[in-house]
Order: C-alpha cells, then structure tokens, then sequence
C-alpha cells in the first residue's frame, strides 16, 4: 500500500497485486508453450492450478481522498467482480492501524477507514513494515482532517506502536477469522490459549449483543 499521486486536491492511495498475476500469467504462457513442443499433457494440469492462483491474486484496491468534494471514494477490484463506495470526509473519524499475525506469529498490517457505522478496510492484504503504515496514516489523516493528525500524532508520541489491537480483532472476528483473532491475541500480549480462546469468546459476545 503506498501513495501513488498527491496533490492540493487529491491524494490517491493504491494496494495492489496485479504485477504479480501479470508475471505469473507471462510465466505460464511461456511453460504452456514448452509443453505443447514436449507435448506434456499432464503437465497442463499443473498449470491450470498456476491459472487459479493467477485468479485469486488478481486485486486492486484504491482510495481516492477528493478535497474538493470533501469525500474518500474507494474502488476493490477482483477478476470478476467491482465493490466501490464513498465516504464524506465528514464521516471520517479516524484512520485505524489494524493487525494480525502471519503464520510465524509476525505481525502485518493493514489502514482502515473509521466511521460512524464502523471501519472500511484500505486494503483486503497484510504487510509488514509498521513504520510504514503509521507515517501513510498519519499522511492521510493530515490531508483529510489535521485535527485528526494532530490527535493522531499526540497519542503516538504518548504510545509506541499505535496500533489498535481490539478494533483488529473486531475486524477479524466480523471476517469469520475467529482463529486468527486468537492467534492475534496472543501473539501481541502473551496469554495462554484458554485465556485467549475465552477474551474473544467474550468479545464475539459482546459484538453480537451489539447487533
């Protein structure tokens, strides 16, 4: 996730990885033309698989933060499919820091938009590089609001790591991914699997009564 234009106007933020289906796409025309000549028919399976996987990492989000309508407009692309929606700058009460563990318990990172009806994820991936992620937060929050930075800023300067681990689990839990809330749980404050298990037990109560 990076910025990829920003003017007076417009700051417009992308996440995506279409290079990476492009290349695999490229790699499987070219194996798909070895094995005509070798007329390797059982190798065509293999690369119906690396056709699937070109499927499912074929994405492309982007954030337009428009200055002059005061609104954030956000594209999600899929092979097959096209999500947008629009924000008023006015609903935006914060941009959150979100996180979840990788399989070798490392933290990733990801923004989402924080509203009054509740957040709006920048991106559907994680990445590493918390620095990262905190500056372009704090680079969007001072374009769409620097009152927002200012807080955002101040709160950092309080606490390292300005990431908000309960609306992270919140988010995962709202995806399904009760495991990697867990996992999330107790990567970041090193409890034991039962206490972790029974907190997000308590925490999908408490969402639930929301509802």
């Amino acid at each position: 996730m990076h910025v990829t234009r920003r003017t007076n106007q417009e700051l417009v933020v992308l996440d995506s990885s279409i290079w990476v289906s492009v290349f695999l796409l490229c790699a499987s025309l070219f194996a798909a033309y070895r094995l005509s000549i070798q007329h390797n028919t059982r190798g065509f399976l293999s690369l119906g698989f690396m056709l699937l996987f070109i499927l499912l990492f074929w994405r492309k989000e982007v954030v337009v933060f428009d200055a002059a309508r005061q609104q954030a407009i956000w594209t999600r692309r899929r092979i097959f499919k096209v999500a947008s929606g629009t924000i008023p700058f006015s609903d935006i009460a914060g941009i959150n820091l979100e996180a979840t563990s990788s399989k070798n318990d490392v933290l990733v990172y990801r923004l989402a938009i924080l509203t009054p009806q509740g957040t709006v994820p920048m991106s559907d991936s994680y990445a590493g590089n918390l620095q990262k992620y905190e500056k372009l937060k704090q680079d969007i929050l001072e374009f769409v609001n620097p009152k927002l930075a200012q807080a955002a800023g101040l709160a950092n300067g309080a606490q390292a790591g300005n990431v908000d681990y309960e609306a992270s689990i919140r988010s995962l839990l709202q995806q399904g991914r009760k495991i990697d809330a867990i996992h999330l749980l107790r990567t970041t404050q090193k409890v034991s699997l039962v206490e972790a298990t029974d907190r997000i037990a308590a925490i999908s109560r408490q969402m639930n009564a929301a509802k």
